[in-house]
């Protein structure tokens, strides 16, 4: 009996530290991309104050740049900084470009708020990704993390337009800021350093870790060729994603659509993508990381095409659920693929970077596209580009799981696809 007490004992106390981990990374996480999670919504709101597309798209671009280049700047130092006050620092930072962002008027003056936004959720979004590179099922966790954050992105799709209607943006900034104060304390619950992974070393998804992801490792080994074209492929697949996430409200209500039904398939779109970060959750490495970034790109591909093609309500419920899909699905693999090189978190902290500057490019791009050329054009190029994006991923994916299955072999284990 004093077994099976010291037994529950220590299972309570795993349970508890596992979900304050996931809860603060996701918290930190979230509060570094609430910005663009609310892009479409923000977007159609200053385009009703009178800025035109491509400026709105350039507010997006300047947020998401300079997120993209401080994750990347912070990334030779993540084996030595705090991840808890990286992340803290950064989320207090995100909140004050919010603040920033509501009390401006027009343009220019904005561009401030977004700037601090950026740079704050840049540090965030590190100090959250260098946590759970750290840990061997870095896949499940980015899955679950991926999954909550799309609960919280579908809500501000469904309510968000009500408090911004008739251009009202200070109050969804407002609003953005609220949710920014929740989340805060959670991130305290973040390691300073890497804490062991709560899964065994035997389920661990891949064998390069140990191989190149020492502490002491190299950099040019870290980021050798392969690992380079999967960060291109990352930039490519985020450009696309970004380039119509930033117009997804807006494009529907431009052809005709109603704005509360344009609002319920955007909901609708990541309420779906929750079954796609879901699925990748509970599947991990199982199947290797191969198939489900093959997958998770194609469906991408079909869903952005029929999103922007669609020219009625049935053809544009299809594209969102595939694009919904497809998005949360591969996401994590994406992420995981490269944390998988080098468990310092390095590789993981400049994945991050990769992605967001392909968030910074997509809207700019997007919005120059549909302001002076035409639909049909930000189709071929959005799809073109995630399809070329999986190209890029595919062989470090291979690469991975060939040695995957190698360490498991050598190890004496079973080997399966991952």
């Amino acid at each position: 009996m004093p077994e099976f007490r010291v037994g529950l004992d220590t299972f309570i106390h795993h349970a508890r530290r596992e979900y304050r981990f996931v809860l603060a990374t996701f918290a930190a996480s979230g509060i570094g991309y609430l910005g663009s999670a609310a892009a479409p919504v923000i977007v159609n709101a200053l385009i009703e104050t009178g800025l035109d597309h491509h400026q709105a798209g350039d507010l997006g671009t300047i947020e998401l740049l300079t997120l993209a280049v401080a994750s990347t700047l912070i990334t030779p130092y993540v084996p030595v900084v705090s991840h808890r006050k990286l992340a803290v620092g950064g989320a207090l930072m995100a909140a004050l470009g919010l603040v920033i962002s509501a009390l401006s008027v027009g343009y220019t003056p904005m561009i401030l708020g977004r700037i601090a936004t950026g740079v704050g959720s840049g540090l965030a979004i590190s100090g959250a990704n260098a946590a759970v590179a750290a840990r061997e099922d870095a896949e499940r966790i980015f899955a679950i993390i991926w999954t909550m954050g799309g609960a919280v992105t579908a809500a501000l799709a469904m309510h968000l337009p009500g408090i911004v209607e008739g251009g009202e943006y200070p109050l969804g900034f407002g609003a953005l800021l609220l949710l920014s104060l929740v989340g805060l304390p959670c991130i305290f619950w973040l390691p300073h350093q890497p804490v062991a992974s709560a899964q065994p070393a035997t389920e661990s998804s891949d064998s390069t870790a140990s191989t190149s992801g020492s502490s002491g490792s190299d950099l040019k080994t870290v980021f050798g060729p392969l690992v380079l074209m999967a960060f291109a492929g990352m930039f490519l697949y985020s450009a696309a994603e970004q380039a119509l996430w930033n117009f997804a409200y807006n494009l529907p209500i431009e052809a005709g659509v109603d704005p509360t039904l344009a609002a319920q398939i955007l909901a609708f779109t990541v309420f779906m993508g929750l079954a796609g970060g879901a699925v990748a959750a509970l599947l991990g490495v199982r199947l290797g990381r191969v198939f489900p970034i093959v997958l998770g790109c194609l469906l991408s591909v079909c869903g952005r095409w029929l999103y922007i093609s669609s020219a009625s309500g049935s053809t544009l419920l299809v594209g969102s659920l595939l694009w919904g899909i497809g998005f949360y699905f591969v996401s994590p693999y994406q992420i995981g693929l490269v944390a998988a090189i080098d468990r310092t978190g390095r590789a993981a902290v400049a994945s991050a970077g990769a992605f967001n500057f392909g968030y910074a490019v997509g809207p700019g791009l997007a919005g120059r596209i549909i302001q002076y050329m035409d639909r049909d054009w930000l189709m071929m190029i959005i799809a073109g580009s995630t399809f070329v994006s999986m190209l890029l991923l595919l062989p470090l994916a291979i690469r991975v799981d060939r040695d995957a299955r190698i360490a498991r072999a050598q190890a004496g284990r079973p080997v399966d696809a991952g």
